[in-house]
């Protein structure tokens, strides 16, 4: 298996285990309705997000999709508007990750910690993909 390979597997199975954590949230009803209990929801929440978009980008990576858009233009302009484009939604990733570890420390509840972690895994594999991005291109 290639390296952007496992990158995908790994995000893959670090998206199970948040799936997971979701069904123990929901199964427990622990989220009542003050807004420091929701502000610990939207802390687990934001890194689901960041790690859907991340793995989006990471399997277009994967199989070079990015490649295929910059030759399908000879002159370019859909390339530089992809490659802007994902580079956006990349950075987005890490600052969802890092508002979400701002909404835990903010928030109150037993959610409020599992979203820290989340969070905190999630800004380090933006981090990861961030080196990743800047070395291989």
């Amino acid at each position: 298996m290639q390296f952007p390979g496992i990158v995908v597997v790994s995000e893959s199975v670090l998206g199970l285990f948040l799936a997971g954590t979701w069904c123990r949230i929901f199964r427990r009803n622990e989220v009542r309705g003050t807004w420091r209990e929701r502000a610990s929801l939207a802390a687990l929440a934001l890194p689901t997000i960041a790690l859907g978009v991340e793995l989006v980008l990471v399997a277009a990576a994967r199989f070079h999709l990015l490649e295929a858009l910059d030759a399908a233009r000879p002159r370019g302009e859909w390339a530089v508007i992809g490659g802007r484009l994902w580079l956006l939604l990349l950075l987005s990733t890490g600052l969802l990750s890092l508002l979400g570890l701002i909404f835990a420390a903010v928030g109150k509840g037993s959610p409020r910690a599992v979203g820290a972690l989340w969070s905190s895994l999630v800004l380090g594999t933006f981090l990861g993909n961030l080196v990743l991005a800047v070395s291989f291109h």
